[in-house]
């Protein structure tokens, strides 16, 4: 029941870029700027202002934006009210979620849950564990799946799926043919990190700080936020990295990449469902978390 141009303006006025915006909303920018003109004809007054590749809203635009943000949220209560009163699982839900999460772990969840409940529209955005926590405190979505230790206190957390982190290198890198490593035997290689917020950044700082290798010791040949990207980085032979090993299961399937073993232990993590409320009125995503708390992943491991 949303009004479509309200949030178009929204999205436009956060990300700040008309070509962002469309790119979110799977439309033409020339689609999404006949919105935004459409909205300022009918109100009579300005609402963005350009300078240069930025977007910024005027003092109207402003004003305007918050009254819509309060509208959309109505909205969004309004129908999830009369669909929990109807008991209906119905309505929009939006999920944010780590990369990792997302490429590995939701395709095989959001068909099964679709399939289930087909008047449920999905709406997902990717970022790191640190964003997407953000994003849950600001109310941008309803729920989240992340990795890592849940360190805010403001949200809920339960745990859904298990993980594991494994250094990969190259198959022609000379560590991978050791079965056992020392810890300084990293110290010789270029690292490929990943970005920082990411809830692997996190898992690998105390790691390397559990093997008591400074971290100023350790050259870095590359910071990159996508996962895919790292593991390519490393089959070319550039450095070598710590991924989750859903990520990486073709690679090591297919030989292009090798484990290393520091030690007999394993780096285990775990992915977890986040909300505000314990107890959510939604019946949208009330469904949702029984469904993927039931959830049998398939597993890597």
């Amino acid at each position: 029941m949303e009004d479509h141009r309200l949030k178009a303006f929204c999205l436009i006025v956060e990300t700040g870029s008309f070509s962002r915006a469309a790119e979110a909303k799977f439309m033409t920018q020339s689609a999404m700027s006949h919105l935004i003109k459409s909205l300022e004809d009918e109100l009579g007054v300005k609402l963005l202002n350009r300078r240069g590749k930025v977007v910024l809203p005027t003092p109207a635009g402003r004003l305007f934006y918050g009254h819509s943000k309060k509208i959309l949220d109505n909205y969004k209560k309004m129908e999830n009210d009369i669909y929990t009163f109807a008991q209906k699982v119905k309505g929009p839900l939006y999920i944010g979620a780590s990369t990792t999460a997302a490429t590995y772990l939701l395709p095989q969840v959001f068909y099964a849950f679709y399939r289930n409940n087909p008047e449920v529209r999905i709406e997902l955005s990717v970022s790191n564990t640190e964003q997407v926590i953000d994003k849950l405190i600001e109310g941008k979505i309803d729920t989240g799946i992340v990795e890592g230790n849940i360190k805010d206190t403001k949200v809920f957390s339960e745990e859904i799926a298990k993980d594991e982190i494994v250094i990969i290198a190259s198959d022609n890198n000379p560590l991978a043919k050791e079965k056992i490593l020392a810890p300084r035997d990293l110290l010789s290689q270029s690292f490929i990190m990943p970005e920082p917020g990411s809830g692997i950044r996190e898992f690998l700082d105390d790691y390397l700080q559990a093997l008591k290798i400074d971290t100023k010791n350790i050259k870095v040949s590359m910071v990159l936020g996508n996962t895919e990207l790292i593991i390519q980085m490393v089959q070319s032979g550039i450095g070598i990295s710590f991924v989750s090993k859903w990520s990486a299961f073709n690679a090591l399937k297919d030989g292009s990449v090798r484990m290393l073993n520091v030690s007999d232990k394993k780096l285990r993590r775990r992915f977890y469902l986040v909300t505000l409320e314990k107890e959510t009125s939604s019946s949208v995503i009330r469904a949702f978390r029984e469904f993927i708390k039931g959830y049998r992943f398939f597993s890597p491991l």
